[in-house]
């Protein structure tokens, strides 16, 4: 189960340098019923993360200063929980950091597609969130897809999710060598199902991370790599 907020993002912060273009992404972001922050600049993007932290942000990729995936990596820092879009007039092929990208000029279409969290169409195809990989190991959710039926390997994903879910919230409040006995847990599951992102932020928090804040922001980051992994296999059992 997801954590609670609504499927469809109801507070987006998007981040564009150019003041035409961002006032039509606020205007189709106002006609999807989203409340709407916007930001002149990654760094201007940044602060009002930080302050109002939001459901989802927009961000163009070609800005001046802060941008691209320098700014992603900053933003999972400041709003770990955000669904993260990208949006370019000539999208890349391949993309760090971004749970999607959108094509500019943007589309209502689309735009609903990935506020959904659903595959967006760029050049014409649905394609995969562009760190999908890096989220769930294809090679092993191919072996897993051999051997186990699609009713059966969903099942298993979901105790895998469900598990770790609960093991996160435990380990919120937990004395330091429970947070360490249960991270390893999570680290020998997510290996078992190739949820790469997942078995990383256990392992760091495994290896002991002594400040609280630091802790909450792992364990932060780690739902969060839930959630983007339970929509990626959806992808991938519902082509």
């Amino acid at each position: 189960m997801d954590s609670g907020r609504s499927p469809t993002p109801r507070r987006v912060l998007a981040v564009d340098d150019d003041p035409v273009s961002l006032a039509v992404t606020v205007v189709l972001l106002e006609a999807e019923g989203c409340f709407v922050l916007q930001a002149a600049s990654g760094a201007q993007a940044l602060d009002l993360a930080a302050s109002d932290p939001p459901d989802c942000i927009l961000a163009d990729l070609r800005m001046p200063g802060l941008a691209s995936t320098e700014l992603a990596r900053s933003l999972r820092k400041t709003a770990p929980r955000a669904l993260l879009l990208a949006m370019s007039a000539t999208p890349p092929q391949q993309l760090e950091g971004y749970d999607g990208i959108l094509r500019k000029p943007l589309s209502p279409e689309s735009l609903r597609a990935a506020l959904a969290r659903r595959p967006v169409a760029v050049n014409g195809a649905a394609v995969e969130d562009p760190n999908s990989a890096a989220i769930l190991d294809p090679g092993i959710f191919e072996r897993l897809r051999r051997a186990i039926d699609p009713d059966g390997l969903e099942e298993v994903f979901s105790v895998f999710f469900n598990d770790t879910r609960e093991r996160i919230a435990v380990m919120r409040d937990a004395d330091p060598a429970t947070v360490r006995r249960e991270a390893h847990t999570i680290k020998g599951g997510a290996s078992m199902v190739g949820a790469l992102q997942i078995s990383r932020a256990a392992a760091a928090i495994e290896s002991g991370i002594d400040d609280p804040d630091d802790r909450s922001r792992k364990l932060d980051e780690m739902e969060a790599h839930c959630r983007f992994a339970t929509i990626i296999l959806r992808q991938r059992l519902n082509p």
